[in-house]
């Protein structure tokens, strides 16, 4: 099984690239039914393959079926997302 998981990396043109991911991958940064995600939260990760296995499969944005979750590289919203879900930021 695979998820696609948008990634939103904090610069003025960033393109939020959408990856498929493993469920595995997926896992290890979205437990307990999260959503959002934050780099920083996981410096052990910077060490190991994780990322590159994790950027492997860029997908076309315009045939995607649904984004499971959102990584964020930077930390410029981490407190709007106090509980890692879509829905701490109030929009629904």
């Amino acid at each position: 099984m695979k998820k696609n998981v948008q990634v939103i990396d904090g610069a003025i043109n960033s393109a939020f690239e959408i990856y498929e991911v493993d469920v595995e991958l997926f896992d290890i940064l979205f437990s307990n039914g999260n959503d959002i995600a934050f780099a920083s939260d996981f410096p052990n990760l910077e060490d190991t393959d994780f990322y590159k296995r994790f950027y492997s499969k860029m997908l076309d944005k315009k045939k995607v079926n649904g984004i499971h979750g959102t990584l964020h590289l930077e930390d410029i919203a981490k407190e709007s997302f106090p509980n890692r879900r879509e829905t701490d930021a109030g929009n629904f």
